[in-house]
Parts: C-alpha cells; sequence; structure tokens
C-alpha cells in the first residue's frame, strides 16, 4: 500500500493571487496505477475522473504503435463513496487505432477536447457527447502536418483554448499557446510569451480559472525534467510565474495538474519508479461552513428615564455624564449617546429641580462596550484591481476561545495568518472569508468560528 505524503504547496490562485501563501496538502498515489503502465493526465469530470494509459487490456481490446508499444488509450473510473472503482475505457470507437489524450473538458461536459497522435496525426480533437455516446469528432483547426499540437485546456467559459505546440515561431521545443473564440470559429494561437515559455519544453496547460494558467516545464531552473509552474494574467499580460516547491516538484517529472477548486485535485509524477502515476492532492486545512456575514461593531446605546406620572420635564433639567469624558444637558430624558471605543464605563444622570436649582444624582449605569462576538475582518471597503491590500483578523471578538489559527479563505485559494496581504485581479465584487480555529476556554473543546465579508474591486 503506498501512503501519502504530507507537505506544503505554494500556489496562486484566482481570483487575486496570494503572496507567500502556504496550503498544506496530503498528496496520494491513486489505488488503481499500476506498476507496469503508465496512468496520465486526469481530467475531473462528474463522479470521477478521465486519464490516459498505455496498460494492456486484452488481446480484441489492446492494440501498439509502430514501435510496438501499447497505445495510450482514454479511461474513465468513477469516484463514488470515497472509493475508486475499476477503470474502463471510455468509448472504444473513440480511442482505437492511435494514441489518444490527454484531454480537456467543457464545464458542461459534453464537449472533449482531446490529443491524436499517430503516424499520420499529431493533433487536437474535439468530441461532442449526445444520448451518453461521444462522436461528431472533428480536428482543431489549427492543426497541422508540419507540427505537433497537444495537451488542450478549455478554459470554464469556454473562450480560450490552452496548448502545447513545436510550431514554427516559438522559443524552442513545444511552447504554451491559446486561442481565443471569436464566436464562430478560433483566433490564431497566440504564444504565450517568455513568462512561460522557454527554449526547453513547456507542456500540459492547464486553465484552472481566468487568471490562472499552470503548466509543466522542464525550463525555468526546474529541480529536474519537468516541473510544475503557475503564473497569472495580469493586464492581458502571464506575469509572476512561480515554481512550486520540493516535494511538490521533484528531481522527476512532475506535470499534468488539474483541479476544479484550488484546495484539492490530480498531478502526474514517476517519483515511484520507472512509469507515471497519478496522484491526488487535497487540502489539510480546516473546511468553514454556514459562515454569517459580519456585523459591523456600534457603540451607541440608548439611555431612558422614567420619570413618576406627577413629575413634569418642565420642572427639571437633565444632565448625562457618559463618563468618557462627555456630558449633555437639557430637559430630555432619553437620550442617544456613541461611546468611541470598547470598554468599561459609568454613566451617570443628574436632575437639576428648576424650582429650588438643586442638582441631585438621580441614577448610575454601569456600561460595559464590546465588540461584536465574531470573527472580524479589517480590510479597505474597495480596492483597485492590482493593488496590493492588507487584511487583518485583529479586532476579532470571541472571548470564549484561545484562538489558535485564522485562515482567509479568498476565492478558490487560503491563506494563513492573522494578517495578510493580497492582490485581486478580477473587478467586481469579491467575498473575504476568514475562519478561525481554537479551543473552548471552558471545556477544552475544538472549535472554529467563520464570518464573511464583501469588499468592491475597481
Amino acid at each position: 500500500m503506498k501512503h501519502p505524503v504530507k507537505f506544503i504547496l505554494l500556489l496562486m490562485l484566482m481570483p487575486g493571487y496570494l503572496i507567500q501563501a502556504q496550503l498544506k496538502y496530503e498528496v496520494q498515489a491513486l489505488p488503481f496505477n499500476t506498476s507496469y503502465a503508465d496512468e496520465v493526465a486526469a481530467i475531473p469530470c462528474e463522479g470521477g475522473i478521465i486519464f490516459c494509459s498505455n496498460k494492456n487490456q486484452n488481446v480484441i481490446l489492446s492494440r501498439t504503435d509502430l514501435n510496438d508499444e501499447y497505445l495510450f488509450q482514454l479511461y474513465e473510473v468513477e469516484h463514488k463513496n470515497e472509493k475508486w472503482n475499476h477503470p474502463h475505457i471510455l468509448q472504444k470507437e473513440l480511442t482505437e487505432y492511435a494514441h489518444h489524450g490527454p484531454g480537456s473538458l467543457s464545464a458542461d461536459e459534453k464537449t472533449l477536447y482531446f490529443t491524436v497522435n499517430d503516424k499520420y496525426t499529431n493533433g487536437i480533437f474535439i468530441a461532442q457527447k449526445k444520448d451518453g455516446i461521444w462522436g461528431h469528432v472533428r480536428p482543431f483547426e489549427y492543426n497541422n502536418a508540419g507540427y505537433k499540437s497537444a495537451h488542450p485546456s478549455i478554459s470554464q467559459d469556454g473562450k480560450y483554448l490552452f496548448f502545447a505546440s513545436d510550431m514554427p515561431g516559438g522559443f524552442g521545443g513545444f511552447d504554451i499557446y491559446c486561442c481565443e473564440w471569436t464566436g464562430s470559429k478560433w483566433g490564431k494561437p497566440n504564444n504565450l510569451g517568455t513568462a512561460v515559455n522557454t527554449e526547453a519544453n513547456e507542456l500540459y496547460p492547464f486553465i484552472q480559472s481566468e487568471n490562472i494558467l499552470f503548466f509543466a516545464s522542464a525550463g525555468h531552473d526546474s529541480f529536474g525534467g519537468l516541473d510544475l509552474f503557475s503564473v497569472i494574467r495580469h493586464n492581458g499580460e502571464w506575469v509572476s510565474r512561480h515554481h512550486a516547491e520540493e516535494p511538490v516538484n521533484s528531481a522527476k517529472d512532475d506535470f499534468a495538474y488539474t483541479s476544479r477548486n484550488g484546495v484539492s485535485g490530480y498531478f502526474s509524477s514517476n517519483r515511484n519508479g520507472k512509469t507515471i502515476d497519478i496522484f491526488s492532492f487535497k487540502s489539510l486545512l480546516p473546511v468553514f461552513s454556514d459562515c454569517a456575514e459580519q456585523e459591523e461593531n456600534d457603540y451607541s446605546y440608548v439611555f431612558d428615564f422614567k420619570t413618576s406620572e406627577q413629575d413634569t420635564t418642565e420642572n427639571y433639567t437633565y444632565r448625562w455624564d457618559f463618563g468618557d469624558g462627555t456630558a449633555v444637558k437639557g430637559n430630555e430624558t432619553e437620550v442617544t449617546h456613541t461611546f468611541p471605543s470598547t470598554g468599561n464605563y459609568v454613566v451617570s444622570l443628574y436632575v437639576t429641580d428648576l424650582l429650588t436649582a438643586e442638582e441631585t444624582l438621580e441614577a448610575k449605569y454601569d456600561i460595559l462596550v464590546e465588540d461584536v462576538e465574531q470573527a472580524c475582518i479589517t480590510a479597505p471597503e474597495t480596492a483597485t484591481a492590482g493593488e496590493r491590500i492588507t487584511l487583518d483578523a485583529s479586532q476579532s471578538h470571541l472571548p470564549n476561545i484561545n484562538i489558535e489559527k485564522y485562515y482567509w479563505i479568498l476565492g478558490e485559494g487560503v491563506m494563513e495568518g492573522r494578517s495578510i496581504e493580497y492582490i485581486y485581479q478580477t473587478h467586481g465584487t469579491q467575498s473575504i472569508t476568514l475562519g478561525v480555529t481554537g479551543t473552548d476556554k471552558t471545556t477544552g473543546e475544538k472549535v472554529q468560528k467563520c464570518t464573511y465579508k464583501n469588499i468592491t474591486v475597481n
């Protein structure tokens, strides 16, 4: 049995990017990996994954290429009740006679983009699913007999198709390209530039969300072979390349990262031996749910002094001393006062009889002004895309909890710390969730609380 490996994975995730974010994950080789064949490039799908493998099925299903090597074919495997079922061929008619995969699914899982490789074809094909059957297979319009294109990744909105190609005009080897959907066809391939591409091979792009791209590269000072990298798109440019640290990247090949949410997913590696395996990763950070919207602290109090029925306010004046250096005098028996901060205050009411001019202390109130009992987010109400902002949790008021850790859930990323910095790249209303973990001061039990707050990014 292969045991999970625990490590810290450094990622940059939508809707902005994290600054020195440490995401703790558990990594585990999937149980259906074989020691005699390669299992590569998982595609998350409803109920499981699609992947490609060159394992020998049987005399009828297994085919070989010109080098007498078994063909890579697309497989599907169900993940149910925390268990993986036995993988099966995705669809025999779709995968025979050539190497098939890796691929990518559209958001509705009705369109499959996949690589086909044999002595005649080295390109990308597109299939449609109708009534549970894959069909209407057609070539990508930029396939060319003079070069290879592979490893497609379609964006969630269907507007961008990323892929690897050794087409002329690149920086060397395979580069990562992107085509934009014009409404009727794919626009011409656009090389992603030097933030991504080098003289070495760049392969296996994965567009996780609008502005975050993962890819594998043998360049950029990799630890050895292919390593995993990520970049963000800012003002139309790919910037802030990030190289995941060991042991995410190893001296072996690590590639084909895929994820639906940034906190769990898959990648491929040959770190365990001669063959390539698929590994899953899963965040070890706590999951926060049922978070309440943050309440604003209100230090305003209403004081109401009830007079007897025979008394009339015309005969008296009232002086309220609020114990914070302020006072108010008048004929009103009901006053509203806002204290400057939290603390203990003694509010005194002095009544002056206008007939005798005598002032007496009529009442005293001991007031404890407290913040709302909640994990509290201190953040600007508005921010500018590309601006570095500070998010702070120091004003959290949870008097019954010994707080141990603070977690910031930002779009698809998680950061840890009482105070952090963050850069949003996407305009609009963005939600910030702050979760805290700790122990109950009375019972010693582990507890967690969370709140959220929206800010506007211009």
